[in-house]
């Protein structure tokens, strides 16, 4: 997905990098032991994740910001699943569409109105 100037603009604007479009757990190329050791990392090595990364890279939840980056992958156990998801993911893409445009200024047009 690549977001134009005017995209950019408004959610650099109104600070909507972070927002989830889809949440999702553990993608299915993780291990159990990968699981269970990311699922147990301390304090200091979500922070060191984060500073290096990015806040968003201490989860697998689809956000904005990950969008920006480039292409994002995620791993599916059964190819039902990832037809099922992209579905999802069309449909979020089209929200976050109509948000960004929703978030957008409003024109500052005068309205008076009487009691």
């Amino acid at each position: 997905m690549q977001f134009n100037a005017e995209e950019l603009a408004v959610i650099q604007e109104r600070n909507l990098a972070g927002d989830i479009i889809l949440e999702r757990g553990y993608p299915a190329d993780m291990s159990d032991m990968a699981i269970e050791k990311h699922a147990s990392r301390g304090l200091g090595r979500r922070l060191l994740t984060a500073a290096v990364s990015g806040a968003d890279a201490n989860n697998f939840d689809l956000t904005v910001n990950k969008l920006m980056k480039g292409p994002d992958l995620y791993h599916f156990a059964k190819p039902v699943e990832a037809k099922e998801y992209e579905e999802v993911l069309k449909a979020g893409l089209v929200t976050l569409k109509d948000w960004i445009v929703g978030n957008v200024e409003v024109e500052k047009e005068t309205a008076s109105f009487e009691l």
